[in-house]
């Protein structure tokens, strides 16, 4: 369920690292849109956006730290409307990501703890269950303009498998990368590329590792080609742009390179989601004034 709401709780112990010195190029970013989800209050609900269409409408998950249930799925179009998606049953909510006819996926854990992965079509959701799956362990992460699913789930000896559910209901097992002792699905394109991070066996405190998957193919992509560093593949538009992290800070990887991305003040900026045709990226910024803000901005 975790993988669903795209959240990572890593308890590890703080290493010494030495810190290399990287000649950063700054992505080309304009039309800003950044907002809160409740702007009379930053920080009640506070938002995580989790992914954006070419609509510029973003979804992800409403954190409610005051007098509220903890997690609900959010909406949020470009005209500023918010709506939030709660099911009767569900004591928290979130939303993965979203493509440009509408569709979403997401999950929720219902009041007895049990988590369900859910895509929401229309005026109807329908629940994911992986047919190898144990109880109720299938998460998405991800859907896009094919109504295509990709999604994760544990087998009943615990280990973790990769899978896209096709638009008639059929799965399509994807490997994890090799050798790797865990690997995380982000994101996909309508071509089917996947990118994602892995672990190795003896990585250790901050250190992941970027990866592209293509036509059967793993391709490692380490942020400006560090080793043992902290690299997140997010996101990847149907132009083969790709999104992600390092060390917490956004970058945008294309033709071969990798340039921050940076708030228009020079504020620190998560990347969570790119569109599929016209690299609007979605995430998080910091503002000192009035803590996390969404935004969406046009970056190359």
């Amino acid at each position: 369920m975790l993988s669903s709401f795209r959240i990572l709780i890593l308890s590890c112990v703080v290493c010494l690292l030495p810190v290399v010195q990287l000649q950063a190029q700054k992505a080309s970013c304009t039309n800003w849109n950044i907002w809160l989800l409740n702007p009379a209050n930053s920080n009640n609900p506070r938002e995580t956006a989790s992914g954006v269409n070419d609509n510029r409408t973003v979804v992800g998950a409403a954190d409610y730290p005051v007098n509220k249930p903890n997690f609900w799925g959010f909406v949020h179009y470009l005209n500023g409307k918010v709506t939030y998606w709660h099911p009767a049953n569900a004591k928290y909510s979130a939303f993965g990501t979203r493509n440009n006819w509408g569709n979403t996926v997401g999950g929720y854990v219902d009041t007895l703890g049990i988590p369900h992965a859910a895509y929401l079509h229309g005026s109807t959701t329908t629940l994911i269950v992986h047919p190898k799956a144990a109880h109720h362990s299938t998460g998405l992460v991800a859907i896009n303009n094919l109504n295509t699913l990709l999604g994760v789930y544990r087998d009943s000896n615990g280990n973790s498998h990769i899978f896209k559910r096709r638009s008639n209901a059929t799965f399509l097992a994807v490997p994890n990368f090799p050798g790797a002792k865990q690997t995380s699905p982000n994101g996909f394109n309508d071509n089917g590329v996947v990118v994602g991070t892995y672990l190795n066996p003896g990585d250790c405190c901050g250190t992941s590792h970027g990866y592209i998957y293509r036509n059967g193919t793993f391709a490692t992509l380490n942020y400006r080609g560090v080793k043992n560093t902290n690299t997140e593949m997010i996101g990847i538009d149907n132009h083969g742009v790709i999104v992600g992290n390092h060390y917490g800070n956004g970058f945008l990887y294309k033709n071969g390179g990798f340039k921050d991305i940076v708030g228009p003040h020079g504020e620190l900026v998560v990347a969570r989601g790119i569109s599929a045709n016209n690299s609007i990226v979605t995430g998080d910024m910091w503002i000192n004034s009035s803590g996390s803000h969404g935004f969406t901005v046009t970056c190359q």
